[in-house]
């Protein structure tokens, strides 16, 4: 039997009325089966507004539900099932009550959480036993790093989902502004423009209008100005940093050896030098600071700015938009190289979630056989879309990743790369469709040739998915891999911990604060070495001691 905590849980931090919620953990006894046998799973689930799920199907029981519950003679059931922040409050409050699922998907906080009370199974030998050839692979492209996140004392407590977002933050230009004012970018065609075209191309933006609105700006930025993944780097200075090696909100290994903040570097006060500059001559929006994210993207929609940095898919998300507004909008993205001709990044943070297993689940092994099932041989296998119509289906309506026991990917570092460039193999006529890596690429070829047959007409949705793979990804991300400029650095520490969840608040506050009256000119930049001692003062020694003693207990 799981143990049973007590613990107190504010309304406030589960967003009802209860105080606090002390119901024992599940017991594992033999009626947790249905009447014909199956043994029942119950999940946690992560749900999504609009899964886009066909009609008749569930979260309980859709084309992967079936699949899973017939290969491996089970039900699954949701204990809870729950959206965004919602889910997480779920999840607190099953920690609180020790009354968890058989397994759901948590962060590494929630697991540590989950480990220290003793309610979740040690998963080690189930990894090494049942764990495919082609999961393992997949760890294995990441250096084990996902596993190592999840193993606390030497045991492997959850199994992890992989973040293989890849870098580098891009900046996507307005392509037909750039051709109506005649200017010229990426002459030597690597796939990356230097700090210097940059900021031409925004004067220009910014002096010329080629947007013709009432109200333009060269470079639009966040307030927050910096991300710690390429995910989230949308309307950052994230780019501009990494060419100038500053890294802030990552942790880097120093000189010394010592792992420091790359909020503290010289390079970073470069970054906020160069970004002050760029506002007194009049290039960076002049209401930087004030300006929300959602300010920005209706300024991308309205064609008030033409530079967006961001991700590799910022167009499936946003761009889109913009394109609905203005069929004759038109984009290219470029990565930027430092001052070496090298475009260095960062490499982001290979580590997702976990699955955890309740402690005293009867079959804890289900849990690596449904991930190996559900990221291998439906997927994988040569022959997955005639043995899984269904799913087969699925992928091909982009029916939401929600709708699988566990919300989680699990995909080698180079599978994007590698799915783009066979892609683009098949349309250049170089590769058939039957040769290609992963299935996937498939279907991905399938919408490409739909929006290149008649790109005029095509859909936004076919247009986004076409400029993120082949303009984004294929022409910039592939681009300076082949060109031989791209590099990455490896952060020592991605995670979080007591001392950083205790005092991050206030120091992001200093820092965003701050920066922000530094660019705008309200404070010196000469004031730099005092707001590093600050951000030391307020807990930046402590979270730094603390991080460097988890840093230096792997080696």
């Amino acid at each position: 039997m799981a143990n049973c905590k007590k613990k107190l849980v504010s309304a406030l931090m589960l967003g009802t009325d209860v105080l606090a919620f002390t119901a024992c953990g599940n017991k594992d006894d033999a009626a947790s089966t249905t009447k014909d046998g199956k043994l029942i799973i119950t999940l946690g689930r992560q749900t999504t507004a609009d899964p886009k799920l066909p009609k008749g199907d569930t979260y309980e029981s859709n084309a992967y539900t079936r699949a899973v519950d017939k290969k491996f003679n089970v039900k699954i059931k949701d204990k809870f099932e729950a959206n965004g922040d919602d889910y997480t409050r779920q999840v607190s409050l099953v920690i609180a009550s020790g009354d968890i699922p058989d397994m759901m998907v948590v962060s590494r906080d929630e697991m540590k959480e989950l480990y220290e009370n003793d309610l979740i199974e040690n998963m080690t030998d189930i990894y090494q036993k049942n764990a495919s050839k082609g999961i393992k692979e997949a760890y294995e492209s990441y250096n084990n790093r996902p596993l190592e996140d999840g193993t606390f004392d030497d045991k492997l407590m959850g199994l992890p989902a992989t973040a293989g977002d890849l870098g580098p933050s891009l900046f996507w230009i307005r392509d037909d502004w750039a051709q109506k004012l005649g200017l010229k970018l990426d002459a030597d065609g690597n796939g990356a423009i230097t700090i210097n075209e940059l900021h031409d191309t925004a004067k220009a933006f910014s002096e010329q209008n080629p947007g013709g609105t009432a109200k333009n700006t060269g470079l639009a930025l966040a307030p927050t100005l910096i991300s710690a993944n390429y995910g989230g780097s949308a309307y950052t200075s994230m780019g501009i940093g990494d060419a100038l090696g500053a890294h802030p909100g990552f942790w880097l290994t120093g000189d010394d050896g010592k792992v420091v903040n790359g909020i503290v570097s010289s390079q970073t006060k470069e970054l906020l030098t160069l970004l002050n500059g760029w506002y007194k001559e009049g290039i960076l929006d002049k209401q930087f600071g004030t300006r929300t994210w959602d300010d920005i993207s209706a300024m991308v929609v309205n064609g008030e700015t033409g530079i967006i940095p961001g991700p590799w898919h910022i167009p499936d998300w946003q761009l889109f938009q913009t394109k609905e507004k203005n069929k004759e909008a038109s984009f290219k993205a470029y990565a930027l190289e430092n001052a070496s001709g090298k475009v260095a990044t960062i490499k982001n943070n290979s580590t997702g979630n976990f699955v955890v297993v309740r402690k005293g689940f009867k079959k804890p092994e289900l849990a690596m056989q449904i991930i190996n099932f559900i990221y291998g041989e439906t997927r994988n296998d040569a022959t997955a879309a005639t043995d899984y119509p269904e799913i087969a289906d699925y992928r091909a309506t982009a029916v939401d990743g929600t709708s699988r026991p566990f919300n989680i990917e699990i995909n080698p570092s180079t599978e994007l790369l590698e799915i783009v460039s066979d892609t683009q193999a098949v349309l250049n006529g170089k590769k058939s469709a039957d040769t290609v890596k992963y299935p996937d690429t498939r279907t991905l070829n399938a919408t490409l040739e739909t929006h290149l047959k008649d790109p005029a007409a095509a859909s936004s949705t076919d247009w986004a998915t076409y400029t993120s793979r082949i303009i984004g990804v294929n022409d910039v991300m592939v681009k300076v891999r082949d060109e031989g400029i791209f590099s990455e650095t490896e952060s020592p520490y991605f995670c979080t911990m007591k001392t950083l969840e205790e005092k991050g608040a206030d120091l992001d506050k200093l820092r965003e604060e701050t920066f922000m009256k530094m660019v705008t000119g309200a404070k010196p930049i000469s004031d730099f070495d005092s707001f590093v001692k600050q951000w030391y003062k307020q807990g930046g020694t402590a979270v730094t001691k603390e991080v460097r003693k988890e840093v230096d207990a792997k080696k």
